[in-house]
């Protein structure tokens, strides 16, 4: 394992619901799980109860941010001053992100760390996360960043939850215009304002007037602002991906008897501990020994050139062309 922090599938669709599970539980995180929404409606996504939403999208490399406005909400700087505006309000914690490939592990740990607490719609973070919390409480949020990106725990959870692949080189480079890059953020309810946050954005993003989302309307307030975020984009685009951060579900289905609910729920728990172990296999070496053997079977039968023709035959078929075109041509 390199001292990097390695990306998490940065392709739509690729970062499920059991990865984040898993994730937070890897790093202390009690009684909280995400589910994946398939429509953006309030309704859908008020039966969980959510204590925040994580959304994925394709970045506008060629967008340049500003200082000064967002293109949706207003800069809050206030809750990064040293001197807030409510002394009273519980302060927010936000980071700059410094990574390149850990802005999903980034984005949940803006809403956990935004949610720490006993009370009721707060989240037991653990005893790792809480020391972290405690030790950068007081940074700026660029040291915040460097220290999270500092944190060997956090890294190496993350990186433990990477897909296996031999063939993806070490080294990095800048996206460019032409790439389809994709990008995490969190919402949250925060002093009962809905907040956006992005550690590529100067400041934590206030959508609404302070103290217009207390978390019972979380749902109605930020469903709008992510169909707003939505609209900017043509009507063809529909890489966009939305994760609810809530209660263990399994927790609910307890609480109202609902074995139904509960046997499907702990179903999905182990179809995620499943893939969360394949993704982290490397099967190259399988492959391998299974092409060899077949191939020393057919050999042995005497129909390997036969095999070989019978599988250009099937490439053309499937691409129109060549089999020795290269990828183009199938």
């Amino acid at each position: 394992m390199s001292g990097g922090w390695n990306t998490i599938e940065s392709g739509m669709f690729a970062t499920p619901s059991g990865v984040f599970t898993y994730l937070i539980e890897s790093l202390g995180v009690k009684n909280v799980q995400f589910e994946e929404l398939i429509s953006l409606d309030p309704e859908s996504l008020q039966q969980l109860n959510p204590i925040g939403v994580i959304f994925l999208f394709k970045y506008p490399t060629g967008e340049k941010s500003s200082r000064d406005k967002p293109l949706d909400g207003d800069f809050d700087y206030s809750v990064l001053s040293d001197q807030p505006t409510d002394p009273d309000a519980e302060p927010v914690w936000f980071a700059a992100q410094t990574i390149q490939n850990a802005c999903g592990t980034q984005a949940l740990l803006s809403v956990l760390l935004n949610k720490d607490g006993a009370e009721d719609g707060k989240v037991d973070i653990g005893p790792n996360l809480k020391e972290f919390k405690d030790f950068t409480s007081a940074f700026p949020s660029d040291l915040r960043g460097e220290a999270l990106s500092n944190s060997d725990l956090i890294r190496d959870v993350h990186n433990s939850f990477a897909r296996s692949s031999p063939f993806v080189s070490d080294e990095s480079r800048l996206a460019t215009e032409d790439d389809d890059v994709y990008h995490f953020i969190a919402y949250t309810s925060i002093n009962a304002t809905l907040y956006e946050l992005d550690g590529l954005q100067p400041a934590p993003i206030r959508h609404g007037d302070p103290g217009a989302c207390p978390p019972e309307i979380f749902s109605d307030a930020v469903v709008p602002v992510l169909q707003r975020r939505i609209a900017r984009y043509p009507p063809t685009e529909i890489r966009f991906n939305l994760l609810a951060m809530c209660k263990d579900l399994r927790i609910q289905a307890k609480e109202i008897g609902d074995q139904e609910m509960l046997a499907r729920e702990e179903q999905k728990r182990r179809e995620w501990r499943w893939e969360n172990a394949l993704r982290r296999h490397n099967f190259v070496g399988l492959v391998g020994e299974v092409m060899k053997g077949v191939t020393a079977q057919k050999i042995k039968e005497g129909s390997y050139e036969k095999w070989v023709e019978e599988a250009k035959a099937s490439t053309r078929k499937r691409g129109g062309g060549s089999a020795e075109e290269g990828p183009a041509g199938g």
